[in-house]
């Protein structure tokens, strides 16, 4: 069974939608659904939410201790900095997606994938975003990217990757938290290490 995670909680693509949900609109990227909901005083109405395929990005720390990170550049927005990763292919897991969006984006093969931070992102957009680690990178490739993207691979330190929190072109907003809360309390600091690290 095909499975997606929502805040660190694992359920099956059948339950992703609530039920009596209709789609009443699908776009490229983005479907809107509409459910019928009871309020407190009795009577109904109708809300709505909006999904996506689930996206998936790996921190990839190389042989010698760097990160390594994506300076994405798109033709509709200014770069930003970004882990390598993207959206998932239909039946594909977090897993097999991230591995193939980074492939893509940098070259590299990862090796054992371990999870960095599973995210939920909002009620009304409901779609999820895993980042993941992985140490064992080996450069098998040029990347192979979308025509409407250009990606710089940029190395950072570990030091260096927590300042990221403070770049202004660094986007990623779960990840930010993650390292600006890792600046200011030492075990936390420490485990964000031992993840990328051990």
């Amino acid at each position: 069974m095909d499975v997606c995670g929502y805040g660190g909680v694992v359920m099956a693509n059948d339950e992703r939608h609530k039920k009596g949900a209709r789609k009443v609109f699908q776009g490229e990227l983005f479907s809107v659904w509409q459910y019928d909901q009871k309020l407190f005083d009795g009577s109904m109405a109708v809300f709505e939410y909006v999904d996506r395929a689930d996206a998936a990005a790996i921190v990839g720390v190389k042989e010698n201790g760097n990160i390594l990170m994506a300076y994405d550049s798109q033709p509709h927005r200014k770069s930003h900095l970004i882990p390598p990763g993207g959206r998932l292919e239909e039946g594909e897991s977090l897993e097999d997606g991230a591995r193939r969006e980074f492939l893509e984006e940098t070259g590299y093969e990862v090796g054992e994938l371990r999870v960095l931070l599973p995210k939920r992102r909002g009620d009304k957009t409901r779609w999820v975003y895993h980042i993941f680690t992985a140490r064992v990178l080996k450069k098998i490739a040029e990347p192979k990217l979308d025509p409407g993207e250009r990606i710089e691979l940029r190395e950072f330190s570990f030091d260096e990757f927590l300042a990221l929190a403070s770049h202004p072109e660094f986007i990623d907003e779960p990840l930010r938290i993650m390292l600006l809360e890792a600046q200011l309390d030492p075990s936390k600091k420490e485990l964000l290490y031992k993840k990328l690290y051990d």
